[in-house]
């Protein structure tokens, strides 16, 4: 007997005797329902997390485990509504919902208030459903993206509570203010051309004055926020990387309201038009890249002149006026952007460019420094980027570094009209600085072109 049982444990069945046939499993449909049980985990781990050092009594009764269950919840729904009927999906999210609200009443919130005490955890809850259902319909990157954001937006709560109990009147009406003319007017403004030589577009021009207005903003609050110092090299560095110009304008105002300030804010000046440089560099590298080379002593004098600056200006700033210490209230600013300034200097650009068009058409290729000089009032990527076309198609070189060097120091000039309108210590640090600058780009393209005519 004991001989018979051991040969039943040890023998098994043969291979022929099993036959595991999972064809019939839809493999796609497993992956959405992890992904969906993975989705309320994800959330379920920040609100567990959150309790931990929160006391809340509807907190206490859902978590990890709960918010996991949640999710795999509406991947199921979402998954059998192809057998039950479209009916299905809506009739779980109700059941949770109304599941979720006797919990928190049985818990002892019989008031309104008491629930809304803890309805973020509420509605995150039925939002983990929700999410678990687009898993389930084959939106499974979309479910996962949604729920970073909703773990994001969960997690920064005492980060964006502190921040809007910071906020004064004049700063949310200047945001209302912008999100207007940058949500409401600019979509329904025509992208079309009108007047002579079809030279103002509307969108365009108004998208400028959108421009400007956004980089007065984070202006603003990064100065507020991050102090004097470290706030003007960051929008400096932004703004240079979208418009120098438009970032000059933006700390020649906050100059005009706060003229103690000067060297610091003439610092941002400074670095956004450093980075314009290196964007020369960078944008002729990538279109024509023995431009680039015939540009690099010129620009690259420019911007380590730049950097000299800076760090001289950050040590007199510091040592002089505690900079990085001085936030944006006690720095003055009371008005995050000034719109009548923005759209002054929008038709200003609209204006160039149409006395750009009118000489191009006068006198065509022939007109090129002047076109420059013209283009280089506004902004040196257009002509910067017409240039190292042509330098890729084979033009020759002397006239083309020359192009750029004058739209270069034509911007140049602007922003130091812009800074000297300003006066005080911020235009003379300005002007001095944009003065050594130019003085250092010139020395560099003379030394250039005398390399280049060497003999050897």
């Amino acid at each position: 007997m004991d001989e018979t049982l051991n040969q039943a444990l040890t023998s098994g069945p043969s291979p022929e005797a099993v036959d595991l046939d999972l064809s019939h499993i839809d493999l796609g449909i497993a992956v959405n329902l992890v992904v969906a049980l993975a989705i309320g985990l994800l959330i379920g781990l920040e609100r567990e997390w959150r309790k931990q050092g929160e006391e809340g009594e509807a907190a206490g009764r859902i978590g990890i485990r709960t918010f996991g269950i949640i999710g795999l919840f509406g991947g199921l729904a979402g998954t059998l509504q192809a057998s039950f009927g479209p009916w299905l999906a809506p009739a779980a999210l109700i059941a949770i919902t109304l599941l979720l609200v006797a919990d928190r009443r049985a818990d002892g919130a019989s008031r309104f208030g008491a629930l809304a005490e803890d309805m973020t955890t509420l509605v995150a809850a039925i939002t983990t459903a929700l999410l678990g259902l687009l898993a389930a319909t084959g939106a499974a990157e979309l479910a996962v993206a949604a729920a970073v954001v909703v773990v994001t937006l969960l997690y920064l709560k005492p980060i964006l509570h502190g921040a809007v109990g910071k906020l004064t009147d004049k700063e949310l009406k200047a945001t209302v203010r912008f999100l207007v003319i940058s949500l409401v007017v600019l979509p329904i403004l025509p992208n079309q051309d009108f007047g002579p030589y079809r030279f103002f577009n509307p969108r365009e021009t108004w998208l400028l004055v959108v421009l400007i207005s956004a980089l007065s903003f984070i202006g603003y609050f990064a100065i507020r926020y991050l102090g004097a110092a470290l706030g003007c090299i960051a929008t400096g560095l932004f703004g240079g990387l979208v418009s120098s110009t438009a970032t000059t304008i933006t700390f020649a105002r906050m100059a005009s309201d706060q003229p103690k300030q000067g060297r610091m804010l003439a610092t941002g000046v400074v670095i956004a038009n450093a980075v314009m440089a290196a964007r020369i560099l960078v944008v002729t590298g990538l279109l024509a890249p023995s431009l680039a080379m015939a540009l690099a002593l010129p620009m690259g004098l420019f911007v380590l002149t730049a950097l000299g600056m800076v760090v001289l200006m950050w040590h007199l700033g510091r040592n002089g006026q505690g900079a990085g210490k001085v936030g944006g209230e006690s720095l003055g600013l009371d008005n995050p952007f000034e719109l009548r300034q923005a759209i002054k200097f929008a038709l200003l650009l609209a204006a160039i460019g149409l006395a750009e068009k009118y000489l191009s058409d006068q006198f065509g290729t022939s007109g090129l420094l002047v076109l420059a000089a013209i283009a280089g009032l506004a902004d040196v990527d257009a002509i910067t980027i017409a240039v190292s076309r042509d330098a890729g198609n084979g033009a020759a070189m002397t006239p083309l570094v020359a192009a750029i060097l004058i739209a270069a120091g034509s911007n140049t000039i602007v922003k130091a009209a812009i800074v000297a309108r300003s006066g005080g210590v911020f235009a003379r640090w300005g002007l001095g600085a944009l003065a050594v600058m130019a003085l250092a780009a010139a020395a560099g393209a003379v030394l250039q072109q005398m390399l280049l005519a060497a003999p050897g």
